[in-house]
């Protein structure tokens, strides 16, 4: 499954309608995910979310019913428009090279902020019922994923594991590269999208271990010796 540039880029181009709505929907919330993760839930309101996203009250709740629903991580509009591009996927691509290419390309355009995604870690922390939340509409997603999958494989996303299991294995590539690059000292949304496209190219190749990194060369054990004799 090669991943290339042109492999995830979308099936069509949104109109600028489209594309304002994306950007107010992640400045809501990322507003809200800084917000509550400074000062806690109960301490911040929709109004301050909304003035910090600089839209009015009303225009958040086009997007969202509730903070809690705004920090959320990914809402239903989202969810289908995802969907959509997945149905649009030449139907001839195998179903996990275009779950990757959609995922990908989803992250690449989102440009992970890893102060956001280390912000989201701490709210959950001090949260637990919003982790719940969250955790509670990515099986949604990863069900409304499956059951595209079995429409373009002509099977039951009910009675076979296939299109649930293509789903688990790209969201585990996801999830594994999202914590390994949090970790890293310097993470960037560049260094996310290489790591992301290596670790479905390497589930493509089997998973079959890397070559290990050359070890690091010592002295000889002339240089080693004061006298210069072995």
């Amino acid at each position: 499954m090669g991943m290339s540039a042109g492999a995830v880029a979308e099936p069509t181009e949104l109109g600028l309608r489209e594309r304002k709505k994306r950007q107010t929907r992640d400045a809501i919330r990322e507003a809200a995910v800084r917000l509550v993760a400074d000062r806690g839930l109960e301490r911040v309101t929709v109004d301050e979310i909304a003035q910090a996203a600089n839209v009015s009250p009303r225009t958040f709740f086009n997007y969202f019913r509730s903070k809690e629903d705004a920090l959320a991580g990914i809402d239903k509009d989202e969810i289908e428009e995802t969907c959509a591009a997945l149905r649009a996927r030449p139907a001839d691509e195998p179903p996990l090279s275009a779950v990757a290419a959609i995922l990908v390309g989803r992250l690449e355009r989102k440009m992970l902020d890893p102060q956001i995604q280390q912000a989201r870690v701490q709210m959950h922390q001090s949260h637990p019922q919003l982790f719940g939340v969250h955790a509670a509409t990515w099986r949604n997603f990863e069900r409304r994923l499956a059951e595209v999958i079995a429409e373009r494989t002509g099977l039951s996303a009910d009675e076979d594991p296939y299109p649930a299991t293509v789903v688990a294995v790209a969201m585990a590539v996801v999830r594994s590269t999202i914590s390994h690059w949090q970790a890293t000292e310097n993470p960037s949304a560049a260094t996310l999208s290489e790591n992301l496209r290596a670790g479905f190219d390497s589930v493509a190749r089997g998973l079959t271990p890397p070559a290990p990194p050359p070890e690091p060369s010592g002295p000889s054990p002339a240089e080693r010796s004061p006298t210069g004799a072995v």
